[in-house]
């Protein structure tokens, strides 16, 4: 290389000079450029409202760095539940905003996917296990508020559970399980017994994959709701007849909404998280209606008392090492007017 250099010309050997010692400050200057991103606290953005007289606000913030909050549960008197996808962690929030940490959980669960509440106030925890989405497997935990965590329900074949995702509660305490990887909705008994598989997708030959996700009770119509965030369709599956009723299909639109999370008032109204868009919208007539947007990785929405409360995934930085989430992560609460609450 050096014999080379000789041979140049004093002119071009100044401009090999000139970009090896440029590349070499350009490097210097980038990985200065990382440390310093690595370092900065980046404040949260607020989520803004979509819908008039609709008021959108940080509800609570969560105390862990790593919380990843994929998932909110309800209850009648706003006591709220929900967990860490990185570390496993559940939390109880009570109305007055006290956040306590339940005990066990962060010690036996992988990251929480999803959680459900039965009627005896014990909690139905969905785990995936970890956060490399290559992974394969999971559990189905049973969580009381005082620390018990024992297995609620596990599949008996072969495959066991591939991806498990949501849960949710029917009318009559039977439990449902959604297993984005296996496809299926499972059924079990309040106490996890008499596990079977409840609800296929239907076939399609236009749609290349779907991914079963996000579970809501409709007591207004005795039935699931059911999200798939590959096809970008919503279901309704009656659980008396059986029957399915597309909701909502995107279909080959742009912006897909990459649906997640799900939750049903009172009378029937359907909200949705649109994770793909960080946005929650309204699900009514076929249409889907932004209510509330630039959430920071809207993975789930949970309805009670006219208001619906939101979880920020913030998960880029699980899959890109460099990305920082913007911290404190939080639930947010959209107050919804009188007439759009249901």
């Amino acid at each position: 290389m050096l014999r080379g250099l000789q041979t140049l010309t004093p002119f071009q050997r100044r401009v090999v000079f000139f970009f090896i010692f440029g590349g070499v400050i350009l490097l210097l200057i980038l990985l200065t450029l990382v440390l310093i991103a690595l370092t900065i606290r980046v404040d949260r953005s607020m989520a803004v409202a979509l819908l008039p007289d609709a008021q959108v606000a940080e509800y609570v913030a969560l105390p862990d760095d790593d919380a990843y909050l994929p998932t909110v549960a309800a209850m009648a008197d706003d006591t709220l539940f929900t967990g860490s996808y990185a570390t496993g962690v559940v939390w109880q929030i009570t109305p007055d905003l006290t956040v306590t940490e339940i005990p066990n959980t962060r010690e036996q669960i992988g990251g929480v996917s999803g959680i459900a509440v039965l009627m005896d106030g014990t909690l139905v925890v969905v785990d995936n296990g970890d956060t490399d989405p290559r992974t394969a497997g999971g559990a189905v935990w049973s969580v009381t508020l005082d620390g018990q965590v024992t297995t609620f329900a596990a599949l008996d074949d072969e495959r066991g559970w591939v991806a498990p995702d949501d849960a949710a509660v029917d009318a009559q305490g039977y439990v449902y399980i959604s297993d984005r990887g296996r496809n299926e909705i499972w059924r079990f008994d309040a106490d996890g017994a008499n596990g079977a598989v409840w609800w296929v997708p239907p076939m399609d030959a236009a749609i290349a994959q779907r991914a079963i996700t996000g579970l809501a009770y409709d007591s207004a119509r005795d039935a699931i709701i059911v999200t798939d965030p590959e096809a970008n369709d919503i279901f309704r599956v009656l659980i008396a007849e059986g029957e399915t009723e597309v909701l909502y299909r995107h279909g080959e639109r742009p912006n897909p909404p990459g649906f997640d999370g799900v939750t049903v008032t009172p009378d029937g109204m359907i909200y949705v998280a649109a994770l793909g868009q960080n946005g929650i919208a309204r699900v009514e007539d076929g249409d889907l209606d932004y209510i509330a947007g630039l959430f920071r990785g809207s993975s789930d929405v949970a309805y009670a008392n006219d208001r619906l409360f939101v979880a920020n995934f913030d998960q880029t930085s699980l899959v890109v090492p460099l990305y920082r989430p913007s911290l404190p992560f939080a639930l947010d609460v959209i107050q919804l007017p009188p007439d759009s609450s249901g």
